[in-house]
């Protein structure tokens, strides 16, 4: 049974992902790496913003891998994109 604080976040983490997920479709700028970026964003936010004060309870350390897990999917994901753009460079321009 989840708590009322793990509630919070994940209530916070929905809200804020949804907000950015809008916001992305509104601008027409929604795709699936950016939704990601955007959810581990509001993860972090929302991690933070409702982190208790004077007392770190014990399922909070089991967020560090999910956000370790989502930083790692972000950094596959920019090196995919790096490597799509170098793929489209014009060879002569790789040593000038």
């Amino acid at each position: 049974m989840p708590t009322p604080r793990q509630r919070r976040l994940v209530r916070g983490h929905a809200a804020l992902t949804s907000l950015a997920v809008g916001a992305l479709a509104l601008a027409d700028a929604l795709t699936l790496p950016v939704a990601v970026v955007a959810s581990l964003l509001a993860l972090c936010l929302a991690a933070e913003f409702t982190a208790p004060v004077y007392a770190r309870p014990p399922w909070r350390a089991r967020l560090r891998w999910v956000l370790l897990l989502g930083a790692l999917v972000v950094v596959l994901l920019a090196a995919t994109h790096v490597a799509e753009v170098a793929r489209t460079l014009d060879p002569s321009l790789a040593y000038s």
